[in-house]
């Protein structure tokens, strides 16, 4: 259960922080028509789909209870982005500037690094698919073998030679599929 809620919670994450982008541009046009960071959030809640609308409901009820904007905003659930988004305007607050045309570059940014990654997804595709057939290539042959002479293959499971070699098969095998998954891997 715990597996399952963890994995629940990582894809609403990672949903999350495909939104990231759409709350900068928001809050960057909040700001930018006069409202201040606080009433931005709050009014930015009403405006951004789920599950974005859920975390940033939770900022705004945060801060309706008296803490500040930047650590409401340091709370938000939507890994490296929401982290990227908070950081960005708390150092922007301390250091003073146009918080709008951070926010602005800010969606630009993160718009560009999703069609990056995606990019790369497209790129590796071939690859892990490759890795997939090779990886089933051991156990469709085994069961090949049982399918066109099983006595070969009850030879095969009777001998420590024939289980010797399906099992250090089975381990290049897998062996394999993790090195080609490492290399063939995009960051999120």
């Amino acid at each position: 259960m715990r597996l399952l809620t963890s994995r629940s919670q990582a894809r609403r994450e990672r949903v999350v922080a495909g939104q990231m982008h759409l709350v900068a541009a928001e809050l960057a046009a909040h700001v930018r028509a006069g409202r201040t960071l606080a009433q931005a959030i709050g009014d930015v809640t009403e405006d951004t789909p789920e599950p974005a609308r859920s975390e940033l409901g939770v900022a705004a009820a945060a801060i309706r209870l008296g803490m500040p904007p930047t650590e409401a905003l340091a709370g938000l659930r939507g890994g490296p982005d929401a982290s990227v988004l908070a950081s960005a305007v708390a150092v922007q607050l301390r250091v003073g500037g146009d918080l709008a045309t951070l926010l602005d570059g800010l969606a630009e940014a993160l718009v560009e690094r999703d069609a990056q990654r995606r990019a790369a997804e497209v790129a590796t595709a071939q690859a892990r698919a490759t890795a997939r057939m090779v990886a089933a290539m051991p156990l469709a042959s085994v069961l090949g073998l049982a399918l066109i002479d099983s006595s070969a293959l009850a030879a095969l499971l009777g001998s420590l030679v024939g289980l010797g070699s399906l099992v250090v098969s089975g381990a290049a095998t897998a062996a394999g599929l993790a090195v080609i998954g490492k290399l063939a891997a995009v960051a999120p």
